[in-house]
């Protein structure tokens, strides 16, 4: 039997107890008459054939009971043995090895002089359970390494299976330590081996997975996926990782719909999460609430949503609340029949709210919409009704509404300012877009779709971006969020010289450079380097541009060179 000659050295050790503890020697035999272990005269006869020596031993597979011969040659077994003549046994015990009911060996006990016999019968009783402890023990040995080739032949089967999975995979044990990966996962992770140790970092949520540092060997990759801890009852936890890297996945988010729109530009996992809930609600009805800074795209979220859903081959109204004169917004709204009031188009006109029906109508800056109407807005929620002014006719309409505030709702609600049951009706999906200095990542991305956008629109050759700009913009705040860096990088699109192909900081325009504007925590000498370097590039470097930074900076023309000098600039 393979799995017998598998745990050779152990039943090795086995004979060798058998014979030094009752003092005879020791051989096994699989049931293919292999001799696999052999103890003193035996020892020289293993691994051979024992089929014209093994009478006795075919007795005991076949009964699977234990066989003592006390008289070698005399006995009624031995009458029919073709080696009766020549053996020189004067006491042998056989026992089988069993394996699943199955027998799958023999162990021989034999004594080849009369002392060794005689040795035996005086504790006969406690050898022969001896042996037979023995037998058992082989037994759960088998047991165990049969485990251990079914544990091995399933781990393989299962890598076979995960090799197939374009992401890569990990399964590691209670120690964090690798118990299995995939081909992906070692052509990502490249000098990743068996006894490395994983570590998680920096994990947060993107879209519907996980955002981390997966941390190896002094190396760190940025991948996206899921972590699945697995408890079995024996209390050996185990993790399985199934990730990709993170860029790919941020393309293949982005890719998901063919309509998604090309402002929509974003790698962070704040914006993640933000698409996420877009591709989810653009497929139902819902009444959705975008709230966000001025700047941060609420409008692009609005219809983003729009072309998802099923309405999307259907009107799309975007109405600013907040831009509507207080004496004309019913009629905006609802629109008015012929002859309605003094000065109305004789012809009528259709509102918002009908030129919107089976599209969306976005409500931007919603929280500056009258109460008056606010009580009016909420009935057409409510009714899905509309009744233009000067007709005593109803209209059904279909409409989606997706609201927008870059005002706080809650506050306004205290405030008296916004009705509080419009509010709740509103506020069925809310959406809250982060401004642009809380999502950094986003930031280098839209700076270069703004820039490659303009240098196309004004013909201009492809400009990059410099590092000490990347740098600057990384740290300054953008109150105005997106607008602002769409309006930068058209102003430095149109100032740039026609010799230039690289952005620098004296490109940018000088309100930025205002210290106010800097978010980063900096010491006072790293603000006056700042300044002092920024100017440097800014004016240049000559005698002459030093007496102006100087009289910029109002100091000393001399203490300008000493701080040149310190700052190593």
């Amino acid at each position: 039997m393979k799995l017998l000659e598998n745990i050779k050295n152990d039943i090795e050790l086995y004979a060798d107890a058998i014979s030094q503890l009752i003092g005879i020697d020791v051989e096994i035999m699989g049931k293919n008459f292999k001799r696999l272990v052999g103890t003193g005269l035996l020892k020289d006869k293993v691994g051979q054939n024992m089929y014209q020596d093994s009478h006795v031993y075919r007795s005991v597979l076949y009964s699977g009971e234990l066989c003592i011969i006390i008289n070698p040659r005399e006995e009624e077994i031995c009458k029919t043995c073709p080696s009766r003549e020549i053996c020189k046994e004067t006491l042998e015990i056989s026992t089988p090895i069993f394996f699943n009911e199955d027998i799958v060996g023999v162990i021989g006990l034999i004594c080849f002089d009369q002392k060794q016999k005689e040795n035996f019968l005086l504790k006969k009783d406690l050898y022969i359970n001896f042996i037979k402890q023995i037998s058992l023990s082989i037994t759960s040995r088998l047991h165990q390494e049969n485990e251990k080739i079914i544990a091995k032949n399933n781990n393989e089967l299962l890598l076979n299976i995960i090799d197939r999975i374009p992401d890569s995979i990990i399964i590691t044990n209670e120690d964090k330590k690798i118990e299995m990966i995939n081909k992906s996962g070692l052509t990502l992770l490249k000098n990743i081996n068996s006894n490395s140790k994983i570590k998680i970092n920096n994990e947060t949520k993107m879209s519907d997975k996980k955002e981390f540092s997966l941390e190896y060997n002094n190396t760190t990759h940025d991948v996206i996926g899921d972590i699945i801890e697995i408890n079995n009852s024996t209390d050996n936890s185990k993790t399985l990782y199934i990730f990709q890297e993170s860029d790919k996945f941020r393309t293949y988010l982005q890719q998901i719909n063919t309509n998604l729109s090309k402002n929509f530009i974003f790698s962070s996992p704040e914006m993640s999460l933000i698409y996420s809930k877009i591709y989810k609600v653009a497929k139902t009805t819902s009444t959705v609430f975008i709230t966000g800074e001025s700047g941060t795209g609420k409008e692009v979220v609005a219809r983003l949503i729009h072309s998802n859903s099923d309405r999307k081959d259907k009107p799309f109204i975007a109405v600013n609340c907040g831009a509507i004169p207080d004496s004309l917004i019913e009629s905006e709204f609802f629109g008015y029949v012929k002859g309605a009031f003094t000065g109305a188009n004789p012809n009528g006109k259709i509102g918002f709210f009908e030129q919107a029906n089976e599209g969306t109508i976005f409500l931007d800056e919603i929280g500056d919409m009258p109460l008056s109407l606010q009580v009016k807005l909420l009935r057409v929620l409510q009714e899905k009704v509309i009744c233009p002014i000067g007709s005593n006719n109803s209209k059904k309409i279909d409409i989606r509404v997706i609201a927008a505030t870059n005002r706080e709702p809650e506050e306004l609600v205290k405030e008296n300012k916004f009705r509080e049951d419009l509010y709740y009706r509103l506020n069925v999906f809310p959406i809250d877009i982060p401004p642009l200095r809380n999502r950094k990542k986003d930031i280098e991305d839209l700076a270069k779709y703004f820039i490659r956008k303009y240098s196309k629109l004004f013909n201009r050759s492809n400009i990059k971006i410099s590092d000490e700009v990347m740098e600057f913009f990384q740290s300054y705040s953008w109150p105005g969020n997106i607008r602002e860096l769409k309006n930068v990088t058209e102003y430095i699109v149109n100032v740039i010289e026609e010799k230039d192909n690289e952005i620098l900081l004296k490109h940018l325009p000088n309100k930025l450079f205002k210290s106010s504007n800097i978010i980063e925590d900096k010491t006072l000498a790293e603000i006056e380097k700042e300044t002092i370097q920024n100017l440097l590039i800014k004016y240049g470097s000559s005698s002459k541009d030093k007496e102006k930074i100087s009289e910029i900076l109002d100091i000393g023309i001399a203490t300008l060179y000493r701080k040149i000098k310190l700052y190593n600039l």
